[in-house]
């Protein structure tokens, strides 16, 4: 977006460039792919990469990821872990941190070596051989001077190089400036040209771009030779193997999404770095030009301009591939930095789509990151602040931007599309949900990829606007660094769940209601003929509520609305703020800013009106609960849960009712007004609810729990307490998509009044194409003086207060959470909603032969070395002529024919049913037979001890049956 005439021109100084964090993400790309990718390449070298426990848990890898098989890996999680390091381990933990450490050390040494060895390649001289009187070297030591450098770069020449230009390379520390010979032999016919050239490389190294620049040039390069060619190469000698397999249906998917992810990690590196670069030249151009510098005098031209929708397009693309901006972007840029500012759609994608990249590699490589974990929140929190630090300073900035300049600042909706579709692209190219599949089995869960990413960029862009209005300091980072950090938090938030539980839901869908109503059945006595739409309605939201309700998430929304909140302790500025006399040529041109979160009090009066909706709400809840009120003994169970989930729907329905007022009556900031009301509104509700229990009995028509009229704070606090989260993150997600269809219905009454407007026009104005123009500020008279202290001492008090509760609630969340217990295979797949589908019968017949082979085979061998010593045992002991059996021999014989019964007990369930039947005899046999073996021995029971030979001797049989009906 340019800025028109009448727009002053912003120093391109005023907050970071972002370039920086932008590099820091390619390389952690980089270097993460790099341990992931050489991780696959040696565990399927060391053998790690099968079917085998797969198969022999009864999964089928020819029908994709079965749901089914998935149940019943998560109900033996233990022996199906068990069976692949044993079976299929991975290669060791320190053979691909091994090469990751080579990927280093050579890219290190690579990286001093790369000055060198350009300078011998192109056989460049010092600038001594050729300036023999000196007067380059005190010319270039002048304009190092201009520049500010500490001391002047080294100088070589390329005297072969006919063009009239100049590189630096090297790095931060040891800077080389190359000068062409053309250069040099222009200096005295076009010194303005020398000087440009010469300022605009020192800018470079003032910049500090040469360390960050060259050492994602010669990471890249270590990545492609050591990593993506040994990756590629060893995917491509698999695929003939793979083809011969007759599991090859279902991993054509998963080959040639691995294959497909090359191919995207070098789009996305190279015009990732390409677009950062383009952005570091105009930055070196107009540090140049503040030096004095004069880059008109360049031997440039700047080419016609294309003619043609096609020939525009292909321009456009073709721009997007080279490593300089082309010369009328950098021409325009010296009158006006705005592009600078600018939200782009190319880094937004990029950005969106490197985000799973790293995600999903980190977790696979990292042994130690482990999910359920803290450890396993790693990934996630790295990859928050790397989208947060790329998205949110670019956000900020065009924010910043418009402020100053006097135009509409960015809703960050259309920034906020981008970097969700990047992510939704980044999780179609991995394997994280589809795996054998080429889509997931509910690819629409998608779209909250792309609402996570509208919403963070909405967000941001919002609560910058509303800072850089009421920001009062001397530099506008403090303020910055707060938004970002909530954003990070919010975003930390948002990575963690769809690490646990959005990819889960995408892969495997939604929850079975009957398969919950059976749960609610277990937990709660609850009997499918009561309330059944009730417990549907519970049944299918229950599992994501859980999911949502914890101290992270509930920080995370607490600070989308205590963030802007703080705003309100700041009196309203009635002069350009101190951080804007460095940016801001004309301070006349400020613009004072409203009064916080605009207006106050109509929107305290919303709130208002908000709490005593939620409070009547809760009171008719209760009023309808007293209508089926069950005798005191039966209110607990079905009733208490229907209760409290009567009381959610309440307490959020009027959150979300008063966001929508208060979004409706709001002229800007609607996203931050409905998160405010709507959170303080389920604050106050949560309150009242607290009032209404504690005092439950003593209002007849609404008496739901107590009999008689007592305060009971401790009861009352414990409904409150189970509720706050999911009251208050649903109103959060309330809130959001009552701003949302708001702000729609108002950007469509808008746009039809511009265009109603435009018709009636006799001579419409026509501005250029892709521009909008510089918002002429009205006159606007300063208030007489600061209001008085007395409201502006209550605004703050009520401030803190709110954020106070802020703090609080997570804390709360916290102490009510529970650890869940192991999940059964029942109940996976009540909840789940699983059966397990008859597979083919040359599926059914490799599973049985994987299952014998991967474990049953040797449980098979220890029980018969076992029966072997016991016969053995015990026909010493008649040729002897013994009376009695020796207890130190036969004790450890039958403990450990009990301990093979529990082993076997704890592998997988025979894939064949009537296989089964037969393991099912020998695991309850054997086990009883050494567990009455040990007794009998200890208590001395002849009886007893006759009567566990025969149930070994009958595991043994059934053992024998289980061995006859496997494949030969």
């Amino acid at each position: 977006m340019r800025a028109t005439a009448s727009a002053p021109r912003i120093d391109e100084r005023a907050m970071g460039a972002g370039t920086t964090v932008r590099f820091v993400l390619l390389l952690t790309l980089l270097l993460v792919s790099s341990g992931s990718m050489m991780q696959i390449v040696a565990r399927g070298y060391y053998g790690g990469y099968g079917y085998g426990c797969l198969l022999a848990a009864g999964g089928d890898p020819t029908r994709g990821t079965d749901r089914a098989v998935s149940a019943r890996i998560i109900a033996s999680h233990d022996a199906y872990w068990a069976c692949v390091d044993r079976y299929e381990p991975a290669a060791p933990w320190w053979l691909p941190l091994l090469g990751l450490v080579l990927v280093a050390a050579v890219a290190v040494a690579l990286f001093r070596c790369l000055p060198h060895w350009k300078i011998r390649r192109r056989r460049l001289v010092p600038l001594d051989t050729i300036d023999h009187d000196g007067e380059i070297g005190r010319r270039m030591a002048e304009l190092a001077a201009v520049a500010g450098l500490a001391r002047v770069p080294r100088i070589v020449v390329d005297p072969t190089a006919v063009t009239t230009d100049a590189v630096v390379f090297g790095s931060d520390r040891r800077p080389i400036v190359c000068l062409h010979g053309g250069l040099l032999a222009r200096r005295t016919t076009d010194p303005d040209g020398f000087r440009a050239r010469a300022m605009h490389e020192f800018a470079h190294i003032r910049n500090r771009d040469l360390t960050i620049t060259y050492a994602t040039v010669v990471v890249w390069r270590v990545f492609v030779v050591l990593v993506l060619i040994p990756y590629v190469v060893w995917y491509l000698t698999a695929i003939p193997a793979s083809a011969r397999s007759p599991f090859w249906p279902g991993e054509t998917a998963f080959t040639t999404r691995s294959l497909l992810l090359p191919v995207c990690m070098i789009l996305l590196v190279y015009l990732a770095r390409s677009d950062v670069l383009r952005s570091r030249e105009i930055h070196a151009d107009l540090a140049a030009t503040r030096w004095g510098a004069d880059l008109r005098s360049l031997a440039f031209t700047a080419p016609a301009p294309a003619t043609g929708r096609l020939r525009r397009a292909l321009g456009s693309f073709a721009e997007l591939w080279r490593m300089h901006p082309r010369w009328t972007l950098r021409r325009d840029a010296v009158t006006d930095p705005a592009a600078l500012f600018g939200v782009q759609a190319l880094p937004m994608f990029l950005t969106g789509a490197a985000a799973p990249l790293i995600d999903v590699q980190v977790a696979d490589y990292l042994p130690l990151v482990a999910s359920g974990t803290w450890m396993g929140r790693l990934p996630a929190l790295l990859v928050a602040g790397l989208v947060t630090g790329v998205a949110g300073i670019a956000l900020w900035r065009a924010v910043v931007h418009a402020v100053l300049t006097g135009r509409r600042a960015p809703s960050g909706v259309r920034a906020g599309l981008w970097l969700g579709a990047g992510g939704v692209a980044g999780e179609l190219v991995l394997n994280r949900m589809t795996v054998l599949r080429w889509l997931p089995d509910h690819p629409l869960v998608l779209a909250l990829v792309l609402c996570a990413g509208v919403a963070f960029a909405w967000w941001t862009a919002q609560c910058a606007e509303l800072w850089v209005r009421a920001w009062p300091g001397r530099t506008i980072r403090p303020a910055m660094l707060l938004g970002l950090a909530a954003a990070w938090l919010v975003l930390f938030s948002w990575y963690v769940w769809w690490q646990s539980e959005g990819a889960l839901l995408a892969s495997t869908g939604t929850v079975d209601p009957a398969g919950m109503r059976l749960i609610l059945r277990d937990l709660y006595g609850a009997s499918p003929a009561e309330h059944p739409a009730v417990q549907s309605a519970i049944g299918a939201v229950w599992p994501v509520l859980t999911s949502l309700d914890t101290p992270l998430v509930l920080s995370a929304v607490m600070a989308l609305w205590a963030v802007p909140l703080l705003t309100w302790t700041f009196r309203p500025a009635t002069a350009p703020p101190l951080w804007t006399l460095g940016s801001l040529p004309d301070p006349g041109r400020w613009e004072a800013p409203d009064e916080g979160v605009p207006p106050r009090w109509r929107l305290l009066s919303v709130v208002l009106l908000g709490v005593l909706t939620g409070w009547t709400a809760v009171a008719i809840v209760m009023g309808y609960m007293h209508t089926w009120q069950p005798p005191p003994a039966e209110r607990g169970g079905l009733y208490a849960l229907v209760y409290q989930a009567w009381t959610l729907v309440a307490l959020v329905a009027a959150a979300a009712a008063a966001a929508a007022v208060a979004s409706v009556a709001a002229d800007r900031y609607r996203l931050l007004v409905a998160l405010i009301t709507a959170e303080v509104v389920a604050l106050g509700g949560l309150a009242g609810r607290f009032v209404l229990a504690a005092a439950d009995g003593c209002f007849p028509p609404l008496n739901t729990m107590a009999v008689r009229c007592h305060w009971l704070p401790d009861p009352a606090w414990t409904l409150v307490q189970n509720i706050m989260g999911y009251v208050l993150v649903l109103a959060a997600v309330a809130a959001v998509l009552t701003a949302g269809i708001v702000a729609g219905i108002a950007a469509g009454i808008v746009s039809v009044a511009r265009r109603l407007r435009s018709q009636t026009r006799s001579a419409p104005r026509e501005l250029p194409a892709r521009e909008l123009p510089a918002r002429e500020l009205p006159p606007r008279e300063l208030p007489p003086g600061p209001r008085p202290s007395g409201r502006l001492v209550a605004r703050r008090a009520g401030t803190v207060v709110l954020c106070a509760a802020a703090v609080t609630a997570p804390l709360v969340a916290a102490a009510q959470q529970e650890s869940p217990g192991p999940a059964t295979l029942s109940q996976v797949q009540r909840v789940v909603g699983l059966d397990d589908a008859a597979a083919s019968a040359e599926i059914r017949q490799l599973q049985v032969k994987a299952w014998w082979a991967h474990g049953g085979w040797d449980l098979r061998e220890r029980y018969r070395a076992d029966v072997a010593r016991l016969s053995k045992s015990l026909n010493d002991a008649a040729q002897t002529g013994r009376g009695s059996v020796d207890q130190a021999i036969f004790g450890p014989l039958c403990a450990h024919m009990e301990e093979i019964a529990r082993d076997a007990g704890r592998y997988f369930a025979a894939p064949d049913p009537a296989t089964q039947v037969f393991w099912r005899t020998f695991i309850t046999q054997a086990g009883n037979g050494g567990r009455n073996c040990r007794k009998g021995l200890g208590d001395e029971n002849g009886d007893l001890f006759i009567t566990s030979m025969k149930e070994l001797i009958a595991a043994g049989k059934a053992l024998e049956a289980v061995t006859a009906r496997m494949p030969r």
